[in-house]
């Protein structure tokens, strides 16, 4: 019986020992780059530091040698400047990287700009790879309360009072929770031009979801002294409520 139950756990042993060499050949490289990005997504907080420059990185499985990666690049590239079109990775090395320039930082208010680069060769991509990369890059802004001002929405037909913060950096404004609370309202003062994004207010409609801010009527937008008039379109996935008229009395 003994000698019975020590075959049995020869048998075992070569059979597991052979299962597991099947699982280590179930891979083998194709000899190509396998490259990927690191992230789907990126956040820069762009600073005067930063000297007008923001660089990404991209890894590969393959160092053997040195190799090109080619990328195609969209988004605010009217903006932010790639200084090549493709990764360069020198033989042996696991990284390369792209850098992009922008212009002087008090150029930018508080919006944010969105660039994605995708590795434009699907051979290149490793198994399991991050094909593409979103950069999203903002200016770092410090907001400083200025006190409490009015908000009057027609869309909720309600009035009530609100914290208004400004950044010491530029003419951009928070409206800290304006409609919903960790849901902020923001916008730019140009002159007497607004200039806002579109952004989510965190009203869930019971049927349509998320309504969101919509610029499509932003140009008929008002500033008056401390009285700012929002011409917003309030918007869901499925389309749009309407024109409505919000307005900000500031502190």
């Amino acid at each position: 019986m003994k000698k019975l139950l020590y075959i049995v756990s020869i048998l075992v042993i070569v059979l597991g020992t052979s299962s597991c060499e099947q699982d280590l050949v179930k891979y083998k490289s194709d000899g190509s780059v396998e490259a990927s990005f690191p992230s789907t997504l990126v956040n820069f907080a762009l600073v005067s530091e930063d000297n007008g420059q923001i660089t990404i990185e991209m890894w590969r499985g393959n160092s053997k040698s040195a190799a090109s990666i080619p990328v195609t690049i969209t988004g605010a590239t009217d903006v932010f400047t790639p200084q090549k079109q493709q990764f360069d990775f020198e033989a042996g090395s696991n990284k390369a990287y792209l850098t992009f320039t922008y212009p002087d930082i008090n150029n930018f208010a508080g919006e944010t700009y969105k660039i994605t680069v995708a590795i434009t060769n699907p051979e290149d991509i490793s198994i399991s790879g991050r094909s593409s990369m979103v950069i999203s890059a903002q200016r770092k802004l410090t907001f400083q309360s200025l006190g409490t001002g009015s908000f009057t929405s027609e869309f909720f037909e309600e009035s009530w009072p609100i914290t208004v913060m400004k950044a010491a950096e530029a003419d951009y404004y928070r409206l800290p929770g304006c409609y919903f609370t960790n849901y902020n309202i923001e916008f730019s003062i140009n002159g007497s031009t607004v200039s806002f994004a579109k952004q989510p207010t965190g009203y869930n409609h019971s049927t349509y979801g998320m309504v969101s801010w919509d610029p499509r009527f932003m140009s008929e937008s008002t500033v008056q002294g401390k009285d700012i008039t929002f011409v917003v379109a309030f918007t869901v996935s499925a389309g749009s409520f309407g024109k409505f008229y919000e307005e900000l009395v500031l502190p």
